[in-house]
């Protein structure tokens, strides 16, 4: 039989088979390798035949799309980046390293925009102008909800996390998407207004529209992979038409002349905020090296 793990608690994992969903262990050799099994592992299990709860057992993990270290999960398809315009105010690089660590990791980028009840629809509307030829982008009102069906459409039938920094939201957004208060969420705090993290482990909520939806716990940031310099521009898929046209070969869209991507950021065809994101993020992966 073969399902996803959906939660792992305490060495016991949660399979579930597309219809039911058993509790059981790893089988022995998984152990001995040290083999570790993610939420949303897709795992081969028998039932335990002498268990008389029923209990699986896992016999081998299959090959994986994609894994995060922390959260430790597997096999998403889609990573929902959420952010706020205020309560608290977006910070641009971080949601834009988190869409660059997307972009390594295989893992398809989504844009929330949440709060738009809390700002002018003039400021929504710029916000989401800076990714919307970019990547699928949203924007959700707190009071209506409006923007929720839009989201759902979109990730529908997919294996789907939200990630973004504390109080924007994610938990709200989540229980928006299950119609059910499965994710409890915190209350504000005063001093920083982020919420609390409430959510204490990593789990799947499989959706009847067939979209595995992964709650996770603090899920604010990915690892970036030591890269080169040179290999950053590929992470923003907006530089790629004007790559080829720039004077040097190996230009890095910075100091060099005639370069194409200055010339597009100047017309307007690239985000100022997302150019400048590319250079930070270029200066940060610049001081690994030293």
């Amino acid at each position: 039989m073969t399902g996803t793990v959906v939660k792992g608690i305490g060495g016991f994992y949660f399979v579930y088979d597309g219809h039911d969903t058993v509790m059981g262990k790893a089988r022995g050799n998984l152990k001995r390798n040290k083999e570790l099994i993610y939420v949303g592992d897709v795992v081969d299990f028998d039932i335990d035949e002498n268990d008389k709860d029923g209990e699986c057992v896992i016999h081998r993990v299959t090959e994986r799309r994609n894994h995060l270290a922390r959260p430790p999960v597997s096999n998403l398809d889609i990573l929902v980046v959420v952010f706020s315009l205020v309560s608290p105010a977006v910070n641009y690089p971080v949601a834009d390293k988190l869409i660059a660590a997307c972009e390594l990791k295989g893992i398809s980028p989504v844009i929330c925009i949440s709060k738009a009840d809390l700002v002018s629809t003039g400021e929504a509307e710029k916000a989401a102008a800076i990714y919307s030829g970019i990547y699928p982008t949203v924007t959700i009102n707190g009071i209506t909800g409006d923007g929720i069906d839009d989201l759902r459409s979109i990730i529908k039938g997919r294996s789907v996390a939200l990630a973004g920094p504390s109080g924007v939201g994610k938990s709200t957004i989540t229980n928006a998407l299950h119609d059910t208060k499965r994710a409890e969420t915190g209350h504000v705090s005063d001093r920083t207004g982020r919420g609390k993290h409430t959510t204490r482990h990593v789990e799947i909520f499989p959706l009847p529209d067939g979209t595995m939806l992964y709650d996770t716990p603090g899920f604010t940031s990915l690892d970036m992979p030591v890269i080169e310099p040179s290999s950053v521009m590929e992470l923003f898929p907006e530089f790629r038409p004007y790559n080829q046209g720039c004077r040097y070969s190996d230009c890095m869209h910075i100091n060099e002349p005639d370069c194409a991507v200055k010339e597009a950021l100047s017309s307007g065809l690239i985000s100022k905020s997302r150019y400048d994101s590319y250079l930070a993020m270029t200066e940060e992966v610049k001081k690994w090296q030293k």
